[in-house]
Formats: C-alpha cells, structure tokens, sequence
C-alpha cells in the first residue's frame, strides 16, 4: 500500500532534501538539440515534391532530415524529463513544438487548408450565415446544427466570410485547446512529474484519427474533455475507498496463503485511490458548476451525434466508481439525449428506422466493419497504412492494460483512468456509425490510455526521495537509486516515442495523396458556380459502387459554398474502355433533363483515389481526359471543357438549361404525433426537477437522501411519461 505523507500532497516530508541542482551545460544540450531538430524538422520541408507520393502517404516524400529532426525533438523532451526536478517552462515550450510539428506539417507543405471534409464542413457554416436556418433535406449533420450556428455566428459577429484561414489552422490550434482540460485532469492524479508530461506528449503523438478538422466532432470532444474535467475536479466523493469493509477483506481471509488467495488479495485488497484527495469546494461554487455541466450537455448535444451519449455514460462509470458525486446528472444526461433525438432529428432516423435498430447490439459486426472490413484489397501500399493504425491501436490498449496492472501491483486504484478507458467501448453497441465506430472507441480512451501508458514507465504515486539505506544491498542499486534513477524508464519511454512518433508521420498522413486539396479543386467548383446560376449537377468517376458514401466525391471539397445548388451523380468507370466518355455525357443529359446545370469534373485527388482504392489503372484518367478533350473539340460537340489544368477539369454541356429556382431552408423537419405537445410539457419540468434534485443534493450531508424524497417522488411520473411520449413518437411518426 502507499504511504504519503499527511499535508503533502506529493507526498514527501518536509526533510526530504532538494533535488540536485542541474549545470547550465546540461540544460544548454537540451536547448540546443531541440533547437537543432526544430531547424531540421522544418527547413528541409521547403523542397518537398508532393508529386512523388506514393500510397504510402506523406512518409513516402518527407526528407530524412526532417524525420532525424523529428527524433532529435522527441529525445529533448525526454532528455529533460530524465532531469531530476520538472522544468515546466522548457517541458510547455517542447509540447508546444512537438504540437505544431506533428500536426501542423502539412501547413508547410500546402497552400491551402486540406481534407476534403473540412471544405464541406465550411460549406455547411457559410449556407447557416447565408440563410440563417438549416435545411436536414440536405445533409444528415443539419440534425445536430449546434456546432454549423456558433461557428456561423461567431465568423458574422467579425466579419470574416473567408472560412480558409480558420480550415487551415485549426488542426494544431485545436489540439493545443485539447490540452487545457488534459491537463486539468491530470492535475488531479496521484502520480509523478514525469507521468503526467508524458501522458500529454503521447496525448498528442497517438491522435492520429484526423478529427482536429473544424468539425462538429472536434468541437464536441473538446466540450467532453472539459465536461469530464470538471467533474473529477470539483464534483469527487470524499470517500474514495475501493469497497467499505466485509467478508471479503475479513481476518481469516487474510490469514490465507497461496497463489488463488494472493491472487484474490491483489484483485479485493484495499488500495490507495489514483486520485489526490478531493477538495473542499463551496457550495455555491458547485451550483455554479453545475450549471455549466448542464450548458455543456445542452451544447454538446446539439453539436455531435454520438459525444453526448459518452458524456452520459463517462458521468455514470464515474458515479458508479465513487468518483463523481452528481448521482443524478447522468439521467439528465440521458433525458436530453434522448428527448433531442426524438424531437429534433425526425428528418434523420425516420426513414433509417430498420438500419438503426438492425445495428443496435451488433457488436461484432460493428467491429469487423470498421477494423478488418476497412483494409483495402486494391492497394498494397493503403492496406499497409491500415494495418499499421490497427497495430498502433492495440499497443496502445495493450500497454495502457500493462500500465493499469502495475500501478495496481502498487497498491493504487486507478479508477478514473479505467472509467474513462472502458466507457467508449459502450459505444459499440449503438451502430456502425459508417464503419467508423472503433475509430472514435480509440479516439475517446485515448485521454485515459495514454495516461495508463505512462504508468507503464513511471507508476509511482509520487517523487520519493533519492536516499537509501546503504546496509540494504539492491540489485543494480546504481541505476535504482540516487538523482538519475529515471534514466532506465526515461531510456525505455524514449524509444516507444520515437516509435510512436514515426508511426503518427506514417498513419495521420497516410491518406495524404488523395486527401490533399489543390487551389485548382476550389477554382473547379468556383467555375460551375460562375458559369450557371441554378442548380449545377455535378457528374463525377468512380471505379466502384458510389452508393455506400450517398453518392457525394467525398475526395473533392464539394459544397464549400451553395450547398444546396449542388446535386451529384457517381458515374461507373469503363475499365476496359477509358476512351468511351459516352456514360459520362449521358448522365449529363440526365441532369439536364431534371433542370439542373450539367457539369463533369476529374480531379487528381480522386484519380489517385480511384487508382488506389479500386484498383483503376493509373492511365485511365489521362485516357479518359484526352477523350473528352476530342469529344469536345468536334465540328458540333455536345460538351465544352470549361477549366481545365493538371490539377482539375470541368467539361459542360454546349447546351444547357435556363436556370431553375434553388429550394430555400426546410429547418430541422420537425413533426408532430398525438402525444408530442405533453413530451414537449413534460420535458423541461422534469429537467428542471432533476436539476433542482441536484442542487438540493449539493446542500445536504452525505448519503442524506430522506430530503430529496419530495423532488424524487415529482420526478418519477415526469420520468415516465417523457418516455412514454418518446417510444410513442418512434412508433407512430413515418
């Protein structure tokens, strides 16, 4: 069991002596070799060919001296926590560097901000500053708009209408913004220094999952982070004992030898909790907090589809565990998950009744499908990319599950950590989420695997002081004892960094040659939008079934402005012919027909797409383009190129329709059952009873429940009622 000491919270005496001061010259190689790998990761970067990627990504064409900068950056920062007392001012500066370079390289390497996605995020915030309404007719994320008005308002309230700025920086800006809550929960762990700063460096080396994009997922896993800060924080049980005690721990229990009973003394021993001791918080304070807990359900709710049922299932693991003291929160949580999903997104899970259900429970086949059912069986090169993002996954799990034990062979609880950990597994159980489920498992433990991880190097609860008893003779005592005792952990965590770190460069970028967006992609779309005024159609190549995807060139940064003037159509590849562009002018006529504008465009991010992930040959697109070249240099063509460089072309028919009207906002497509008028009563009482239950709670003694009897009996029937009124509205809406 661990032993501190009373009034310390790191647990060290008052006569526990200093830690030996460090020379300049030790701490002027630090400084030097981080200066020397910011220099190589970064200059070199300036004559990268980005032509030359290959399917592996963008390790395939970064200079060997950038990644020895890389390494020469990771082994400063571990260099200085092998220094025997924290530098916090130089262990922020290398965080902030090891920031900017890892998941900020492309900005020097791209002249626009890339992922496809983000462009269409931006397009959904400039169609809600246009309109200010949504349209859920259009896009399936309409349904939670929380996230598309905020940014929309906070982009009018300053006048910026250019939302290319924002998509290009918010990648590192919002992973420095995840530290702020890492840190505050941290901060709240009993543990070393050395764990904590390394919790935060593989915090950011292991995210490799490319949801720091201005998006709706970013934004609501910033809200969780804070949401799960504050609570271990501010709203802790005082007794944090791992069970009260009983048979399980009686005298004749202990008495027990062997290896089942040594076994099943080190599974139901009391331990010490992973956690400092909770603070003493006013009430006030904490009514204060409550509050903001309730806004950030509120918003995160609106904002994301599946954050706000982590957020529920995060605060009841952490109630069941004894670690959060707000044993009603995770009702109202769930009250206005629920009561959102049933109100206000109709428009989505209406018609997806049978698909919803059908993959509820499927756990299985939610994992297949987004593990082994995402490997590509077109590219060699791809499929390296993925198994290597599944490998680094479960060395992550497997090491934080080692860490976890060793802290308990300590005698250390760690059950915020292991809350945190296994709550997103709970999300297995809802749907494939698009075959993206285990991406966002991984990316929700990551906070508390990484914080396991370090464990693993550093477990002890606190710095304990670099003396021994010189009549005690230990093994390798040199290196166990004294100031520079951390070197052997601080050797074995460099190279897992450097492994890591490597292994971030290859999978975050992985999918750079076909996620990269050119100037020529934007000035593509721009020039439809230019040379017609009413609904555009939009004909694009692929060299498999499009439908799984909605049909959208999710590899172009389509709908970044008038979204809804865009309709689109996937036309199958002609392996056997390139030359036959007949398909193509046929779906244009198609799109003609039905009033709209009729466009095809190619660019090269999609035909490298196509190449890889379909195994089209990598001829086809030049064939392809020279024929429609041809097609549209004929004495009497049908089709017109209208832009065209390497980069993107754009071929339009010769004739094209009068502009038709463009369809206004729909809202949210809220409707109504027989029953709805009362869920819409009910629900906010019964929010408001749960919320007041909670701060009577906050006023009362512990485990003085008989006050709260009153508000409890109230809630009961509201409870019930708004499901009732919840399962009626499923059941009767078509």
């Amino acid at each position: 069991m661990t032993v501190r000491a009373a009034g310390h919270p790191e647990g060290r005496s008052e006569s526990t002596p200093p830690a030996p001061r460090v020379g300049r010259p030790v701490l002027f190689g630090i400084i030097g070799l981080m200066t020397l790998g910011t220099l190589l990761f970064w200059v070199p970067l300036r004559n990268v060919d980005m032509d030359a990627m290959s399917g592996h990504g963008l390790i395939s064409v970064l200079p060997v001296a950038t990644l020895i900068g890389a390494a020469a950056l990771v082994l400063a920062f571990m260099w200085t926590l092998a220094l025997p007392r924290p530098r916090v001012l130089l262990l922020s500066l290398q965080i902030l560097i090891l920031l900017c370079s890892l998941h900020g390289v492309t900005l020097a390497l791209e002249p626009i901000a890339r992922f496809p996605t983000s462009w269409q995020t931006a397009g959904l915030i400039e169609y809600v500053m246009r309109n200010g309404d949504v349209s859920w007719t259009l896009d399936a994320r309409f349904s939670t708009p929380g996230f598309f008005a905020f940014m929309a308002f906070l982009a009018k309230a300053v006048g910026q209408n250019d939302l290319e700025p924002l998509l290009r920086w918010a990648p590192p800006v919002i992973n420095l913004l995840y530290l702020v809550p890492y840190v505050l929960i941290l901060r709240v762990l009993r543990a070393t220094w050395r764990a904590k700063w390394l919790a935060a460096f593989l915090f950011l080396a292991a995210n490799w999952v490319g949801q720091d994009y201005l998006s709706p997922q970013a934004f609501a896993y910033l809200l969780y982070l804070f949401f799960v800060a504050i609570l271990v924080n501010w709203f802790r049980h005082h007794d944090e004992r791992l069970q009260r005690p009983g048979r399980r721990r009686s005298g004749e229990t202990r008495e027990r030898t062997g290896g089942f009973w040594r076994v099943y003394n080190w599974l139901f021993s009391v331990k010490d909790p992973g956690e400092l001791p909770a603070p003493q918080v006013a009430v006030r304070q904490q009514s204060i907090l409550l509050f903001l807990l309730f806004g950030l359900i509120l918003v995160g709710t609106a904002a994301h589809q599946l954050t706000p049922f982590l957020m529920t299932a995060s605060c009841a693991g952490l109630v069941v565990a004894r670690r959060c003291s707000l044993r009603g929160l995770p009702f109202i949580a769930g009250i206005v998950y629920a009561g959102w999903i049933s109100f206000m997104t109709v428009g989505y899970w209406v018609s997806r009744k049978k698909e919803l259900i059908d993959s509820i429970g499927d756990l299985l086949g939610n994992l297949t499908q987004s593990t082994s059912g995402r490997i590509s069986n077109s590219s060699p090169q791809i499929a390296d990319i993925q198994q290597l993002r599944i490998l680094i996954t479960l060395v992550i799990v497997t090491l934080a599950v080692a860490g976890l034990l060793r802290r308990r062979a300590r005698g250390i609880d760690d059950r915020v950590a292991l809350v945190l950990m296994l709550v997103p597994f709970s999300s297995l159980g809802l749907q494939n989420y698009g075959g993206e489920i285990a991406l966002r498992i991984y990316f929700f433990m990551l906070p508390a695997a990484c914080l396991l991880v370090a464990y693993l190097f550093f477990p002890a609860p606190f710095d304990a002081p670099a003396v021994r008893d010189p009549k005690i003779r230990i093994r390798f005592g040199r290196l166990r004892t004294g100031p520079w005792r951390h070197v052997p952990a601080v050797a074995a965590a460099s190279l897992f960094a450097l492994a890591l770190t490597g292994g971030f460069l290859t999978v975050r970028y992985g999918n750079e040659k076909f996620e990269q967006v050119r100037e020529s992609d934007i000035r593509a779309f721009e020039t439809m939008l230019d040379v017609h005024r009413g609904p555009i159609g939009v004909v694009w190549l692929t060299g498999e079934d499009a439908a799984a995807t909605g049909g959208n060139p999710n590899t172009m940064p389509w709908g970044f402005r008038d979204w809804e003037r865009f309709q689109y159509t996937p036309v199958l590849a002609n392996r056997a012919n390139p030359g036959d562009v007949t398909p193509i002018v046929t779906a244009m006529q198609q799109q003609a027909a039905g009033g709209a504008g009729a466009f095809f465009i190619t660019t090269r991010s999609n035909e490298d797409a196509q190449v890889l992930n379909t195994s089209l040959a990598r001829d086809y697109a030049t064939r392809m383009r020279a024929a429609l070249d041809a097609a549209a240099s004929q004495p009497a063509p049908k089709i017109k190129k209208v832009f065209g460089d390497r980069d993107a072309a754009v071929y339009g028919l010769v004739q094209q329709p009068a502009p038709a009207p463009v369809p206004g906002p729909t809202g949210l497509g809220l409707r109504s059952s027989p029953w709805t008028p009362a869920g819409m009563v009910y629900l906010p009482v019964l929010l408001g009873v749960l919320l007041a239950r909670e701060l009577r709670r906050l006023r009362l003694p512990p485990n003085d429940l008989r006050r709260l009897r009153p508000l409890t009996v109230l809630a009961t029937p509201l409870l019930l009622s708004v499901v009732a009124v919840i399962v009626e509205r499923f059941i009767v809406i078509k």
